[in-house]
Parts: structure tokens; sequence; C-alpha cells
């Protein structure tokens, strides 16, 4: 019996790796680079300034003066108040029709930043949507969704086919055969790092689960999802019972971002909301940053804006919607510090190498034995989803720091380079012999990677000016691009060493 379920769960463990480990490796590797998703923003826009102290108060009044000169008539405005982390001044205006603009300012000078800072929420978006707009079509959501399940999956089923699991633990053979060390590889990158494996496929799921399990959402609400997301997140527009068209100034909105903090009894205030500006009905919301704990519901206090008289404060949620809010705040990582961003960044490198070792495992036993077609063409596949997901990621690096600042649907061009470079990817991939197609595409993304600092410095913020500054996020990235250039170009090299049983075709 535990013969036939450790067989069972071989085969399971297998193709369900295959067929969703390549959709996985770019997952998890967006997903990787999203958790420094606020850095890279600061990293390719080299027209802000270095982070430096943030005088709060001045920025929120640079903020409200902006959007009363730019955006007086708006239903909503929208104030992010710069941190250490995110220095600069994000205003966001709602006109009645619903449609947002945002512009960005730095806090220092008031300047308006022309880059719209997308580059870290690319990477954000692709690792949950595969790129695919949310509004025009839930197809990627979706198969994020399923690719989730199968790593929770594919975890489980992997500890049951494991028989020496703790001696895993410490056995890594580089020098073995090419098969023993893709097999020793993919062992330790999963029974090492195993507990977060599962932690982050399963609060993946966990984040939205509405879309995920929607037949008791539409049951509670009559069918109708959008109404449950309505009052989970219990509506940001809040109407005050006084007349909609008199004009009446907003009271100063620092005075009550120092009432909700006394309110809160500990933590910052990052996003002010101001709704219906300047009219009798206004009303102002003050959200707490989530940086000091792990939930990833923000606490809340809402005033009237005419006289500034509380209207209630949110801190209390139900024992679901809390446990919801933690395991999110375990995905999101946005607590903890630059300490645990670097954990999750390395260890969520650690599950894109572990998927991507499975993968090239699949392909190395088959051709050892003469796979067929089938075989031949997976292992085409592999190499285009491997490599050619870090060739892309690398090469939209380039684009974000060389593309003008000014030019129209800069994002949209940003994100072509992905695509682009991805789709060229798979020429050679397809068209080369394996054996040379491997190196050859990983010397194609070490490259990348070592010549991003070059990219930076035509952008103008090259490595030797933020070192010589103490700007440890631009140096910071530019060197972690070249130590991932360093390590894909040894991996090339040892990928492209012959095993002892011959090469793979």
């Amino acid at each position: 019996m535990k013969d036939s379920l450790r067989q069972s769960m071989g085969w399971f463990h297998t193709w369900c790796g295959l067929l969703f480990g390549w959709v996985l490796f770019g997952i998890l590797l967006t997903g990787s680079l999203a958790v420094f998703y606020t850095e890279i923003n600061l990293w390719t826009t080299p027209e802000l300034r270095s982070p430096v102290a943030i005088d709060r108060g001045r920025a929120v009044a640079m903020g409200r003066d902006y959007l009363t000169r730019i955006a007086p008539d708006a239903r909503q405005w929208r104030i992010v108040i710069p941190t250490s982390r995110e220095p600069v001044l994000r205003l966001v205006w709602t006109d009645e029709a619903g449609k947002a603009t945002t512009h960005r300012l730095d806090p220092q000078t008031g300047v308006r930043i022309p880059r719209d800072m997308d580059a870290g929420f690319f990477f954000m978006r692709y690792h949950y949507t595969l790129g695919i707009d949310r509004k025009s079509s839930p197809i990627g959501f979706l198969i994020v969704g399923a690719a989730g399940l199968a790593m929770l999956a594919a975890s489980i089923s992997g500890v049951i086919i494991h028989k020496r699991i703790f001696r895993d633990f410490f056995i890594f053979r580089p020098w073995a055969s090419r098969q023993r060390a893709w097999m020793d590889a993919h062992n330790l990158l999963s029974v090492l790092p195993l507990p977060f494996h599962m932690m982050m496929a399963y609060t993946g799921l966990v984040l939205i689960y509405y879309a995920y399990i929607p037949a008791g959402v539409a049951t509670l609400n009559g069918g109708d999802v959008k109404a449950y997301q309505t009052a989970a997140a219990q509506s940001r527009y809040i109407d005050v019972e006084t007349p909609a068209g008199s004009p009446q100034a907003t009271v100063a909105l620092m005075p009550l971002v120092a009432r909700a903090e006394r309110a809160w009894g500990g933590g910052a205030a990052v996003n002010i909301y101001v709704s219906h500006p300047d009219r009798a009905n206004a009303a102002v919301e003050i959200w707490r940053q989530r940086d000091d704990r792990i939930a990833n519901f923000p606490d809340r206090v809402d005033f009237a804006g005419a006289d500034g008289r509380l209207l209630r404060v949110l801190v209390k949620r139900s024992p679901a919607r809390e446990t919801q809010a933690f395991l999110a705040g375990l995905h999101f990582i946005e607590w903890g510090g630059i300490a645990a961003r670097w954990l999750y960044f390395l260890t969520g490198l650690a599950s894109t190498a572990m998927v991507g070792a499975g993968l090239v495992l699949f392909t190395e036993k088959r051709a050892r034995r003469g796979g067929s077609a089938f075989h031949a063409m997976a292992g085409r596949i592999t190499i285009a989803a491997v490599a050619g997901n870090m060739i892309a990621c690398a090469a939209y690096l380039h684009g974000e720091q060389l593309l003008p600042s000014g030019i129209e649907d800069r994002r949209s061009m940003a994100a072509s380079i992905y695509f682009l470079a991805w789709l060229l990817s798979l020429i050679p991939a397809g068209a080369r012999p394996w054996s040379s197609a491997w190196p050859e595409q990983l010397r194609a993304a070490a490259l990348l990677c070592l010549t991003i600092p070059v990219s930076t410095a035509l952008a103008g913020t090259p490595l030797t000016s933020t070192l010589a500054h103490g700007d440890g996020i631009r140096s910071g990235a530019d060197l972690t691009a070249l130590a991932m250039g360093v390590i894909l170009w040894i991996a090339a090299g040892r990928i492209a060493r012959r095993p002892a049983g011959g090469a793979a075709q």
C-alpha cells in the first residue's frame, strides 16, 4: 500500500510539476522581484533624489495645495504621505465619472516626477495576473490561482515521495553527473525552505478566496459578488448628512492625522482620503501604515471635513477578517523591515530555482532514456519558461531605465519589451540543439543582468555615484543585478558540461 501510494504521488508530482511548473517559474520569479517593488520603483526613477528626512506636515500641505489647484472639483482626493521607503508624494484624484488620475511629486521640491514609477508594480501585476488586465479577462488571474493550488499539492506529494527527506537537508553534489546534481539541487531547494513554499502558496490562495471559492460568497449576497466585495471593503466613500452643494473649506489635515495616530495608540498614517473636498459634506479618512504589524488590514479613522468632528474609528474586525488579514500580511511582507524583505526575496528565489531545477530534471531523465517527441518539446518549453523569463525580466529593467520619461504610453511600451524579449527567446530555444540552447540562453540572461548597471548609469545614476552618496537602494539594486549575472554565467558553464552518459539533445 505504501509503495502504491508513493508511486501514485510520484506520478502526480512529476506531471503536476511539469505542466504547472512552466507557469509557476515566471510567477515565482516576478513575485520574488515584487518583494522590492517600492525599491525597484525608486531605482528606475533617476529624477527622484536619494531618500532624505521627510517633513510629513510640509508634504501633506504641498499635496493639498497641488490638488486644490489641479483638481478642485474632484469627487475624492488621495494623498499618500512620503515614507523613508517610498520618498515620493503620490497624489490621486477621482472625478465624478470615477476616472482616477495620479501625479507624483518630489516632496523636497514640489516638482512633478514625469515617470509613472511602475516598474515594481509590473512585476507585482504579473505575479498574480500574468500581465493580463483583470477587467478585460480573468483568465490570467484564474491560471495563477490554479498554479498556486498545484504548487501546494506538489509540495505535499513531494513530502510523501521523499524517502530520505531529512538527509536531503545536507546533500548537494554539484560535481556529480548532471542529472544527479539537478536532483540534489531540486531536493535541497524543496526541503530546506519547504515551510516557506507551502505558506506562500496557501496565503496566495487565501488573498483572493472569493474568486477561487465563489459559491458561498454568492449565496450570502444573493449571487452578487460585487455586493460582497463592497460590504467587505466597507466602502471608502462616506456621506455626511449635510447639504451637498454648499462650498465650505475642509479643515487642516495634519491635525486630523495626529488625532488618528493618538486613537491608534501607535503606528503612523500613510493615506489621507478626502471625499467631496472643500464641500459641506466633505469626509476625511486617515489610514494607518501597515509596516508595523503582520495583519494586512490598516486601521482607519474618519472625520467630518467641515468641522473635524470624529465620525468613527475602525480598528476591530471579525475574527474571520482578522485571520484573513494576518494570512494576507504573511504574503505581502509589508512588515519586518529590510531584513524580512531580503529573507522573502532569497527564499522566493529558492522557490523559483526549485521549480526550474525540477523542470530541467524532468528533461534530463527523459533525454538520457531517449525520450519521445513530447519530451523533446517539453525540453524546449522548459528553456523558454526558465531562461526566457529571466531574459524578459532583465530586458524589462533595461527598458525602464532607458525609455525616455516623457513619451506617451511609456508603461505599455515597457511591458511590451518584456513580452517581446520573451517571444524572441523562443526562437533559439526551438531552433538550437537542446544542449547548446541552455547555456546560450542562460548566458544571454547573464549578460543582460551584468549590463543593467550600464543602463542605470546612462539613465543618470551610475553605480560609482550611488555608492559614493550612500544610496543603498540604487547601489544595492545594481550590485544585486551584477551578482545575479555572475550566478547565471556560472550556471551556464555548469549546464554546458556534458553528462557522463552523453549529451542531451
